[in-house]
């Protein structure tokens, strides 16, 4: 390792990864290369990852730290890591199981940081991102540890190979922009396809496209719909509506008592009062009382709430009664062509 961490492999750990994560079933799906507000999602992403990679272990996921428990490509401390995936230590994991828990402390990071990359590396080495003008970025932590860089210092660095990495990914000259202090930001989410009859679908095409066997996949226990996507994809309103509602846990409380089920999450409610439940987000994209409009994102996706891995919960009620999405957003997916919601089905979507 060519820098010590704190925040994943030495003492000093940071809330956010101290959260419990418990084994993931439904698994992330890869490829995709789209765009959330304020950050690129998958490319980008990936580059991040790889950034971490190179500083904390070499790209070795196997590595392990002498005199420390911290392990794997991301060099994960066993507390942090939790059993992530059923594995006891982080370099017992394969590398995607390894990826997916790197993936959901950065998309933390991101959601709780208006989708800033410079604070990523600040979280990783000291756990959380001080505010502006703190005296902390300039002071070196826990120095005994073997650390010799400030937060600012390890800034630089990890943004001069970051920006080296996502030159080579995306074809161009290197990120010009300075790594600096968190600012302030107005980012809002943008807006998917738009459907004939005011309909959308529920998130990017590319997506549904390398998902498209899992639109009919029932559903674990009552009628709903499960849709696996990777951390950060955004997630578009299927109806035009009014926000009654917003969830707002952000971390996984996967299989925990007194666990918030939906997590960060969007409740929707149309003009026929059907009501739309989207959950599982790690940022909210929309504020309670807006009107939004068939296609506005209103959510990144996430592992939030009571979640055995990233992916979008979508539920449809009908004057209270649960619907099945699945052949709504066939139909969508197939054909742009959206269907009554109370002509769904109750049951038959769940097992």
């Amino acid at each position: 390792m060519s820098i010590k961490a704190l925040a994943i492999g030495g003492a000093a750990l940071g809330g956010l990864l101290t959260l419990a994560t418990l084994p993931a079933v439904i698994a992330p799906t890869a490829g995709y290369t789209g765009t959330s507000c304020g950050a690129t999602i998958g490319g980008p992403v990936e580059v991040i990852q790889a950034t971490i990679r190179q500083l904390e272990s070499g790209g070795d996921y196997t590595a392990r730290a002498p005199g420390s428990s911290a392990s794997g490509a991301y060099q994960f401390i066993d507390s942090s890591w939790a059993g992530y995936g059923g594995y006891p230590r982080a370099y017992l994991a394969p590398p995607a199981v390894q990826d997916a828990k790197a993936a959901e402390y950065i998309g933390s990071v991101l959601a709780a940081n208006s989708d800033d990359v410079t604070t990523v590396p600040v979280a990783w080495y000291i756990g959380h991102v001080p505010p502006a003008g703190s005296s902390e970025w300039d002071i070196v932590p826990s120095p005994g540890a073997g650390n010799r860089l400030t937060p600012r210092e390890y800034q630089a660095k990890w943004m001069d190979v970051y920006r080296a990495k996502l030159a080579e990914h995306s074809g161009g000259a290197p990120d010009t922009a300075d790594a600096t202090e968190p600012a302030a930001s107005t980012c809002t989410g943008g807006f998917g396809e738009p459907l004939p009859g005011g309909w959308s679908l529920p998130g990017p095409r590319e997506v549904l496209d390398a998902t498209a066997g899992e639109i009919d996949d029932p559903h674990h226990d009552y009628a709903a719909w499960d849709w696996p996507v990777p951390t950060g994809t955004p997630i578009y309103a299927i109806r035009g509506g009014n926000v009654t509602s917003l969830t707002t846990y952000p971390h996984n409380c996967y299989g925990q008592a007194n666990c918030e089920a939906c997590g960060l999450g969007v409740v929707i409610t149309d003009e026929q009062g059907v009501q739309w439940t989207y959950c599982h987000g790690s940022a909210h994209r929309v504020n309670q009382g807006d009107t939004v409009a068939a296609g506005q994102q209103i959510l990144d996706s996430g592992n939030s709430g009571n979640s055995s891995g990233p992916h979008l919960h979508l539920g449809i009620r009908t004057n209270g009664v649960a619907r099945c999405p699945q052949p709504l957003i066939a139909s969508l997916y197939d054909h742009g062509v959206g269907l009554d919601p109370a002509s769904l089905p109750t049951s038959g979507c769940s097992y």
